[in-house]
């Protein structure tokens, strides 16, 4: 704006410099001369331009931002990766926690499983039997009976072998481990449905496995009965 006056103003003495002297032009006010009149439409036609461009410079002119900055100060972070964690699944043939310490049988009730197990720790055999949820309790017993041959009392027809006594029921009758009864020589249960809870009261084993125990659990045997 300041250079726009500046302009004005020596155009101003170059007309009135370069204009002679002469009658007034029809409509001048009294006593004005020619140079008077061009002189008076210059600077008024200069001071609008000036005021115009003036007023556009300030329109356009654009605010310094009070708060903020331009320039990002903080890196950007990556987005967040997603991590699935598959947990290891449970192995059914390891032993159960909480099922004591030292030479003993393990017998699952809710797994129907039993686990025969060193003073060591070694794991020597674990298989799938068939006995009952709602007996024995749980708890740590021992071997107090064994019997290569006996036959159930109320039904004497109904013959196991390799009888190991541990527990006793609620009315009092013997549970042990011993092999899938026979009835009149017919297995009661096959091979194949041991894991599921079959028995009256004892826990059944295969013929294989009811032998092992025969030969592994001496009388005072740790047996601990576990969920």
């Amino acid at each position: 704006m300041r250079r726009a006056l500046t302009v004005a103003i020596s155009t101003i003495f170059v007309v009135g410099a370069l204009m002679d002297v002469g009658a007034a032009p029809a409509g001048a006010a009294p006593g004005d001369t020619l140079a008077d009149t061009v002189l008076d439409t210059t600077i008024d036609t200069v001071l609008d331009t000036t005021i115009d461009t003036a007023a556009t410079t300030t329109a356009t002119t654009i605010a310094t931002p009070s708060r903020g900055t331009t320039v990002q100060l903080v890196t950007t972070l990556p987005p967040p990766t997603t991590t699935t964690t598959t947990l290891p699944k449970p192995n059914p043939l390891a032993v159960p926690a909480n099922s004591g310490s030292g030479r003993r049988v393990v017998y699952s009730k809710g797994r129907m499983r039993v686990w025969i197990i060193e003073a060591d720790g070694t794991l020597v055999r674990t298989y799938l039997v068939s006995g009952r949820y709602n007996q024995p309790n749980y708890g740590t017993y021992a071997v107090f009976s064994r019997s290569s041959y006996t036959c159930n009392i109320n039904h004497p027809n109904v013959c196991m072998r390799w009888m190991v006594r541990f527990a006793k029921g609620p009315s009092g009758d013997n549970i042990g481990f011993h092999e899938i009864p026979r009835d009149n020589g017919v297995p009661l249960q096959s091979n194949a449905q041991l894991g599921q809870a079959l028995s009256s009261g004892c826990v059944r084993q295969s013929t294989a496995d009811a032998m092992f125990m025969w030969g592994w659990a001496n009388i005072g045997t740790k047996v601990v009965v576990v969920p």
